[in-house]
């Protein structure tokens, strides 16, 4: 009877220990990202933690504490020449910077911009969109897409970066809203859909079988997002979302999700960091090998 007990117990152990190691550990930035994942966070196969800002994701990278990492795609190449820990696995966000105002936004030149994020990547597409039209304007930085949110709000007539999902938050509150899409615009002078804004990173040691299934999941969870978002913006109140319900529709639309895997989209990343490196090579610190791409072929 007692070895009978002692093997039902290891066999328990031995289940619980095999479950755990199933569980694949996320860290998901709020805003766009995190709404292209929403249906894997809905599984018990992932653990999601979504966090505010670069500093958790910076940390993470450091530290090795999440399998998968979402994160800006130069953020990662900037981590991975520090320590190749972690590989990029596909890009999942393509593009959610906005120019607002109720102003006139046909000539841009000499007109102050108030912008967030300065030597991230929302100025950087801002400043290459407007160099390669040879428009020179004024910035005016602030910290957060939220403050920047709060100036145009307080004063329409301000031109303004603003981002997804403060985009929505804003056509919402404003009858006479004109915008332009920096996605648009670095589309149509490159010939691209758009750039690799926000990537999903995986840890070098993840196994094959791991990485297939996490591609799996999200290519699911972004084609359930974008082609029905109303069920996506009920499953995010359930998820408990800290982000807007009542424009997170909108917000869907005007984030450009699609996964694609890194090696399918390495031309238009090597371009998009390019562009980063002619602007600021700190930024990255210099052009990342081939094995940096560690998608699916």
């Amino acid at each position: 009877m007692k070895k009978l007990i002692c093997a039902v117990l290891l066999i328990l152990i031995l289940s619980a220990c095999q479950t755990s190691e199933q569980i694949i550990t996320m860290i998901v930035p709020a805003g766009s990202p995190e709404l292209a994942q929403l249906y894997m966070q809905n599984q018990n196969r992932y653990h999601v933690d979504i966090v505010q800002g670069a500093d958790p994701l910076v940390a993470a990278f450091a530290s090795g504490s999440h399998d998968v990492i979402f994160a800006p795609t130069n953020l990662g190449a900037k981590m991975y020449n520090a320590d190749p820990s972690y590989v990029l696995l596909g890009v999942v966000v393509w593009g959610n910077l906005y120019l607002v105002s109720e102003s006139d936004l046909t000539n841009l030149a000499n007109k102050e911009i108030i912008v967030f994020g300065q030597n991230q990547t929302s100025d950087i597409i801002l400043r290459h969109v407007l160099l390669e039209q040879n428009i020179t304007a004024q910035f005016t930085y602030v910290d957060s897409v939220a403050t920047a949110t709060s100036l145009f709000l307080a004063d329409p007539s301000k031109i303004v970066l603003t981002a997804e999902p403060s985009f929505s938050k804003i056509q919402s509150l404003t009858d006479h809203l004109r915008w332009i899409s920096l996605q648009e615009v670095y589309g149509n002078l490159h010939g691209t859909d758009s750039y690799p804004q926000a990537g999903v990173f995986v840890k070098r040691e993840l196994d094959q079988h791991s990485r297939v299934q996490i591609e799996d999941d999200l290519k699911e969870s972004v084609e359930r997002v974008t082609e029905q978002p109303g069920l996506a913006v009920i499953l995010a109140t359930q998820l408990e979302s800290t982000m807007d319900v009542s424009i997170l529709e909108n917000a869907i639309y005007n984030s450009n999700l699609m996964y694609q895997s890194a090696n399918l989209a390495k031309d238009e990343i090597v371009l998009y960091f390019e562009m980063i490196m002619d602007f600021n090579s700190n930024l990255i610190g210099s052009m990342p090998p081939d094995d940096f791409y560690g998608g699916s072929s």
